[in-house]
């Protein structure tokens, strides 16, 4: 069952009195009778709600009921499965007795994809489906959800298609279509899809929330913020609109609009640790540095170092903790990325974090030592020089970064541009070298006017990249250019 149909399922009245009903059974000590597959849906709703020994106890008293009855051995088997007891569970598989139930054929595709047997898997879903008579729209919607339970959002796009072209009325098919669509990547595809949901049923929170989050992966963040609005009017309380549109206007440097609403998310979810992270960069970024600190210690709390997002934790910790000048805890943090790093990971990344800290906290020596082994590790010297100069501008050394940024463009030639001249700018502009200044924000724009915007608009708040020249000029020489200058 897919998450946010499960989801409706449990929060739906009729479940609710049936959990009630068993609850109120199971206090009172009085026997009781209830349907295998009431039992087996308690014991899923326990286990979602991470209480396994009340799903334990719900799916012992099924199989005590109801000794040949596929749902409680189902959820049996799929409960070894995700122990990795992959051995027992094909065991409690192949002892069911209906072995065409939709459920059986849906946990031996879930048991091939565990081997690494994904393509086995849907040739086998496909062939049941071929053979059926009945139901057959639903066990293809089904089908499509069993793989987008493991990511495998190709092998479910087959499934999404073959619904769609074969039962175009099947009211959950363009949803199903649309889901697939964004959680590949396919944004540009998805859109269309979604606008034609939405105007057959303006009050679809999913479509809007997935029509938001496809905009925003497509810097159409403007649009992606109405979006969550149309959502936020039907639910002012749903959180994922109101984190895609935190992230929107985070991308728009409204951080402080931001930073409001990621609080207001994390004062109902505070155990998600990416989301404190990404508090952490928004208060960073205000250079509120002991806030965003604060935010990375609670989102090492509720977060291990198993998790995706750890990487990223520790090293934005190092960021934050050296803009502190704790140099130590600084340093603790690199130590703790590198020690989970992908084994494949390029080691010069952390001598470059490493020489910026150095050199940060007035220890030049040590940060000469480190942009040295960063370059001797490097797999691409013009980049890593780059990273170099980005470095040295970010501590405001910013002769050594000029150094480093004219050295590549003399080397490299106009390749170099696009990442070198916007920071030339910026370097001649705290340096006061007016005229290189100048010439060079007027090249920036046209280069590359995304990177000048993020390095010049404190300095032209409210203002147009394409108007930096002009008052830059005029702050320069106290008036616009005229037409020739």
């Amino acid at each position: 069952m897919r998450e946010e149909d499960e989801q409706a399922f449990f929060e739906d009245p009729e479940f609710q009195e049936v959990l009630r009903k068993y609850e109120e059974a199971r206090r009172s000590g009085a026997p009781f009778y209830m349907d295998a597959d009431d039992l087996t849906d308690i014991a899923e709703y326990y286990m979602v709600q991470e209480r396994e020994e009340q799903a334990d106890e719900a799916i012992r008293i099924a199989t005590e009921l109801h000794p040949e009855s596929v749902d409680p051995q189902v959820f049996l088997a799929r409960q070894q499965m995700f122990h990795d007891n992959l051995e027992k569970a094909h065991e409690i598989c192949d002892a069911i007795i209906d072995q065409d139930d939709s459920e059986v054929r849906f946990l031996k595709a879930e048991l091939l994809i565990r081997e690494q047997k994904s393509q086995e898997a849907s040739d086998f879903l496909m062939d049941c489906y071929e053979r059926m008579t009945s139901d057959r729209a639903n066990f293809l919607y089904d089908c499509a959800g069993v793989f987008m339970d493991y990511a495998l959002w190709d092998e479910a796009q087959v499934f999404a298609r073959r619904l769609m072209d074969e039962y175009p009325g099947y009211r959950k098919g363009p949803s199903l279509m649309a889901d697939v669509l964004v959680s590949k990547g396919s944004y540009e595809e998805a859109i269309p899809l979604l606008n034609k949901i939405l105007d057959d049923d303006p009050y679809q929170i999913g479509a809007w929330n997935l029509l938001a989050e496809s905009q925003g992966a497509l810097e159409q963040f403007q649009e992606a913020i109405e979006s969550t609005e149309y959502v936020l009017a039907i639910d002012e309380n749903n959180q994922r609109a109101v984190i895609t549109k935190a992230n929107c206007l985070f991308h728009l440097d409204q951080l402080e609009e931001a930073h409001s609403l990621y609080k207001i998310y994390l004062e109902r979810n505070p155990q998600d640790s990416v989301v404190y992270y990404l508090d952490a960069v928004c208060l960073a970024d205000l250079e509120r540095y002991e806030e965003s600190a604060a935010q990375l210690t609670a989102a090492n709390e509720v977060s291990s170092e198993m998790s995706p997002e750890q990487l990223n934790i520790y090293m934005q910790q190092a960021f934050v903790e050296s803009r502190l000048r704790h140099l130590d805890r600084a340093i603790a943090a690199i130590d703790k990325a590198r020690k989970i790093a992908p084994e494949d990971s390029n080691d010069n990344e952390y001598e470059l974090q490493l020489g910026r800290i150095f050199l940060e906290n007035n220890r030049a020596s040590e940060a000469g030592v480190h942009f040295r082994q960063a370059l001797h590790v490097s797999k691409d010297r013009k980049k890593t020089y780059f990273r170099m100069g980005v470095a040295f501008a970010d501590v405001e050394f910013y002769q050594l970064a000029k150094g480093v940024f004219e050295m590549l463009q003399t080397s490299y030639g106009e390749s170099m541009n696009v990442d070198v001249v916007p920071y030339l700018a910026y370097c001649y502009s705290h340096l006061g070298e007016n005229e290189k200044y100048l010439s060079s924000l007027k090249e920036a724009v046209r280069c590359n006017p995304q990177v000048t915007k993020v390095l010049f608009s404190p300095t032209f708040p409210g203002v147009s990249p394409d108007e930096y020249y002009l008052y830059a000029f005029k702050s320069v020489y106290g008036r616009f250019p005229k037409d020739d200058e």
